[in-house]
């Protein structure tokens, strides 16, 4: 108890110096500054504070933490789905949204097929549960970070940059595509049905993961629909994501895809979303780095296949997005418009992978579990290196950045 108590505490510390300051302020050199562009120190304090090393956060405090993780889970949901205004998005030409979903279903193939064939023969596990820990794979790997995109967009003031916007607004849906994949991950993995029908168990329990978000928003936004203080929005908007979580951890369901359902919802109905956007920006970063802290504490490597499929993954995923760019922007009928290689626009990876893993981690144990875990860490750290130089590359060969 006293190890979860001071656990807990550093956690929030931690949070709360993270929230007012971030080590990228610091005089570094280039190389360390992309270490912690999107907070990759927060995951090495974690494996600092985890059994590996202090052993502050070992693995029974942090089963302990389970309401923490649903919380968080559920606040990096809504905070994301609050962000898919339609209105938005009908803004941009309709191939940008083709080539977003072909580009990021064809990078998760790629990355899926191997790795459900290596997982369900490496490790000793169901059937099901490789599915699922390729399934999380896959959708972890079609994400695209955006802070490494804004970083050069602000440097070179690319403002007026075609192929810039493009590479922008990919990185702020293909994560859309991710997540719908690993609400159906969590689904296929249930064999007794919902409603009785013994047909297609997961598509049942997949709809009632959209049941359950659109219901949470009609809720949260009918609460807030009333006119309440500042604390009081504060509460609904917590308790709600809380109830919502809780229901979906119960049904070991994802209670990040259902709070991103829920954010959705909020953000295409008129009423008190521009308060709860506003609230949930304040709330993101300390969230963030409470689930960067924890990601850095539960990883182990779990066993000596840890680094080799974590390269394979850097491989897979590297190819994906070159391939699946390439595909997308002849798919969609901008390929003339395009250049070669607009995957490499794509390579930096962002938290959203983070979630995603944490997400999968409280529903398993044992090396698979653990090698999951590594195999996205490690991915979403050195894409995170690499990604902004060769996003650089790309535009440069476009001469959108000179020479």
């Amino acid at each position: 108890m006293l190890k979860l108590t001071v656990g807990v505490a550093i956690l929030l510390i931690v949070a709360l110096i993270g929230h007012r300051q971030t080590f990228t302020r610091l005089r570094l050199p280039a190389g360390a500054r992309l270490l912690f562009l999107t907070g990759t120190e927060f995951i090495l304090i974690g494996v600092a504070l985890g059994d590996e090393l202090i052993g502050l956060l070992d693995e029974p405090t942090i089963r302990a933490l389970t309401p923490l993780f649903s919380l968080g889970l559920g606040a990096i949901g809504l905070i994301f789905g609050l962000g898919l205004d339609l209105r938005n998005i009908r803004r941009f030409p309709t191939r940008y949204f083709r080539l977003t979903v072909i580009q990021s279903v064809l990078t998760m193939a790629v990355v899926f097929v191997p790795f459900w064939f290596a997982l369900s023969r490496l490790f000793d596990a169901s059937n099901s549960a490789a599915l699922l820990a390729a399934l999380v794979l896959a959708a972890s790997a079609g994400c695209t970070a955006q802070t490494s995109l804004a970083m050069i967009h602000h440097e070179f003031d690319l403002r007026d940059a075609r192929l810039m916007g493009l590479l922008r607004y990919v990185s702020s849906l293909d994560a859309v595509v991710g997540l719908f994949a690993l609400g159906l991950a969590f689904c296929l993995v249930h064999e007794a049905p919902v409603l009785g029908l013994a047909v297609l168990p997961g598509l049942q329990w997949y709809l009632l993961s959209l049941f359950l978000g659109a219901a949470m928003g009609f809720l949260l936004h009918g609460l807030t629909r009333l006119r309440c203080s500042e604390d009081e929005l504060v509460v609904f908007v917590i308790g709600t994501v809380l109830l919502s979580s809780g229901i979906a951890l119960y049904f070991k369901l994802s209670p990040l895809f259902i709070n991103a359902i829920m954010g959705m919802l909020i953000a295409n109905l008129p009423g008190s979303k521009d308060r709860i956007f506003g609230l949930s920006v304040r709330l993101e970063r300390p969230f963030y780095i409470v689930f960067l802290i924890l990601a850095g504490a539960i990883w182990r490597p779990g066993s000596a296949w840890a680094l080799p499929l974590a390269a394979l993954y850097l491989l897979l995923r590297l190819a994906g997005k070159l391939v699946g760019g390439f595909a997308a922007a002849r798919a969609s009928g901008a390929g003339e418009e395009l250049p070669d290689g607009l995957g490499l626009g794509l390579i930096a990876q962002g938290g959203m992978a983070v979630a995603m893993v944490m997400n999968y981690y409280p529903l398993g144990s044992g090396a698979m579990t653990d090698v999951v875990v590594t195999i996205v860490l490690v991915g979403v750290i050195l894409n995170e290196l690499v990604g902004p130089s060769l996003a650089m590359l790309l535009l440069r060969r476009a001469g959108e950045i000179p020479r």
